[in-house]
Order: C-alpha cells, then structure tokens, then sequence
C-alpha cells in the first residue's frame, strides 16, 4: 500500500485533483492539486465548491490520514472547473501568480511560504492541533525568528481587539495564504483598522 506521500507525489506528477483528509476527520477535506513537497510539507492549491481556487496551503504531511484521487464529488468539480475557467473566475486572487513569487530553493515550503508572507505583507491563517480540533490564527506576521513567529491576530468580531501569538514553527501544521478568508481579513484591516497594525 502506498504512503500518503507517495500518493501526493503521484498526485503532483500527474496534475491530478485530489481530495485531503486531515486528523482522521471523515467529514471534511480539502480539494485541489499538489503543487510541491518537501521531507514534512506539502503545498496545495485549493479549490472550493464553485471551482475557483481558494489560496495556497501548506500542509504538514503527518496531519493527512487519507488521500481520494477518484469520487463522484471530485468529478463534479471538475466540471464546475471547467465552468469557472470558462467565465474568468477560476482563479480571481491569481494565486497561480503569487507562487511564483516564493522561492522554494533555498528554504521548506513552510519558511519560504511565511517569508513570502512577511515580506509581501499578506494576512496569513495559520493552524496547530493542540488538542481535539485545529486552532487557528489570523493576522499579519510582525516577525519571524529562527525557530518561531509572532503574529498580529484580527479578530472580526472583536474589531478594536488587538492581540499578538508567538508560534513555534514545529506547532505549525497548517498556512493558508492568497484565499477568500485571507484577502477577506485585508479588506476588513484595510477598512476598520489603523496602517501601523502591521
């Protein structure tokens, strides 16, 4: 039987659309392509149920118990791809540009990704598992250090809130950036929230 990463790099080389499954979690998975891995990383692009891409994400391969390559939802969305490309909105955060921008050569997906973020001043979610579910955070990263980063957390319900999270990079299992929830949370910060936040 094959190990979940040798099915993602199948999956990459044969540009498939696959479906993840982290923490055992039968009810809810992430579809898209594999675009990179690394000795504990992978970079994904999402896809979401409208057939646009939904950001990139970087994933620690060890959270991903299962890997679907062929469903019947898998196969709907690749119509509803082909719709999307076909009327423009397949990729309205042009994600497929802001990889280009990463440089995976001399760092992990995981620190060429948050580098990326640092230094494009891009709103990041990241996740750790500390316990029975996925903690989140997201917000502008206000440093990053050898081993951990510290982030300015937004929290829209809470607008005058202002919080900041060291994270070590071991904790980090989960990065999403160039998405509707990140780009989301710029325009919220842009909108009700002072320019020296970040």
């Amino acid at each position: 039987m094959e190990t979940i990463r040798e099915q993602l790099s199948a999956a990459q080389e044969d540009g498939r659309l696959v479906a993840i499954f982290r923490y055992g979690d039968e009810d809810h998975f992430l579809a898209g392509n594999v675009i990179a891995l690394d000795k504990k990383f992978v970079l994904f692009k999402r896809v979401n149920q409208n057939g646009a891409t939904d950001g990139a994400i970087v994933i620690r391969m060890k959270t991903i118990s299962k890997l679907i390559t062929e469903s019947d939802y898998l196969k709907s969305l690749m119509a509803i791809i082909a719709l999307a490309c076909k009327q423009h909105y397949d990729d309205v955060w042009h994600v497929e540009k802001l990889l280009s921008y990463v440089d995976f050569s001399q760092h992990s997906i995981l620190k060429a990704t948050l580098r990326w973020a640092f230094k494009a001043d891009q709103v990041v979610s990241l996740g750790i598992h500390p316990g029975r579910s996925e903690k989140t955070y997201t917000g502008f990263i206000a440093s990053l250090k050898h081993d951990k980063l510290q982030l300015n957390e937004v929290e829209p319900t809470d607008l005058k809130a202002r919080w900041q999270v060291k994270l070590a990079y071991a904790d980090l299992n989960y990065v999403e950036v160039g998405s509707f929830k990140t780009y989301g949370m710029t325009a919220i910060l842009e909108r009700y929230m002072s320019q020296d936040f970040h």
